[in-house]
Formats: C-alpha cells, sequence, structure tokens
C-alpha cells in the first residue's frame, strides 16, 4: 500500500482516532417503489461508527450559500467510510446534524463537513 492509495488515510486515522468523538453516521433508505403510489424512502438506514471533531464554521463556509448562524465545520476520519453527502447525516455528542456540504482533503484522509444542528439525540 502507497501513500496515494489510502496509507495516508489510514495514518491520519491510526494517529486522530484516539482524540476524535465518537459518532454515528446515518444515511437515508434507499427508495422502494411498492407499486402503489407509495414507497419505502423515509427515516435512516442503522447508523456507522465514525470518529468525528465538531468546530467553527469556516470563513469559506459563512461565506457560502445557503449558510445560516449555527452551522459548523465537522471533520469525520475517512478512513473504512464510503461516501459522504449531504442526503446523511450524523449524530455525535448528543446533537444530530443534516449535513449541508461536503469537501474532501486532497488525501482522502477526511471529510470536512458543513453541518446543520437538527436536534437533541
Amino acid at each position: 500500500m502507497g501513500l496515494l492509495d489510502g496509507q495516508i488515510a489510514e495514518t491520519f486515522a491510526a494517529v486522530f482516532g484516539g482524540i476524535y468523538l465518537s459518532g454515528s453516521l446515518y444515511r437515508p433508505n434507499a427508495y422502494t417503489d411498492d407499486g402503489t403510489g407509495g414507497g419505502d424512502g423515509s427515516g435512516f438506514a442503522a447508523s456507522e461508527a465514525i470518529r468525528v471533531q465538531v468546530d467553527a464554521a469556516t470563513q469559506a463556509m459563512r461565506a457560502s450559500e445557503g449558510f445560516v448562524d449555527g452551522d459548523v465545520r465537522i471533520l469525520v476520519l475517512a478512513h473504512g467510510v464510503t461516501t459522504i453527502d449531504t442526503d446523511c447525516e450524523l449524530a455525535t455528542g448528543g446533537t444530530r446534524y443534516m449535513i449541508a456540504s461536503v469537501a474532501v482533503d486532497s488525501a482522502g484522509s477526511y471529510y470536512e463537513l458543513r453541518g446543520r444542528p437538527k436536534k437533541t439525540v
């Protein structure tokens, strides 16, 4: 395994995994048409364990379209986590967040999310 095929993400997770908070990532259930105009697409699948850090929103996040006071920056270690998108939600520290934007660092070691507190869990 070389630096460009996942080793950086693995190393980053090994170094920072112990100090990042535990969290849960929720992916939306896939919509399944039941043939009668209804379907199963509401709600979220079982959670995935993740390691997260919540921080103040960056200046770039504050300047972006759709920013709302209260939005935060959330870093998620990428090792072992499949793609995160804005349909996902996450929870950590007693708060559940909707994901408003997603970026990945150039080494693929972490996701940088703009999260919006949804509710207390």
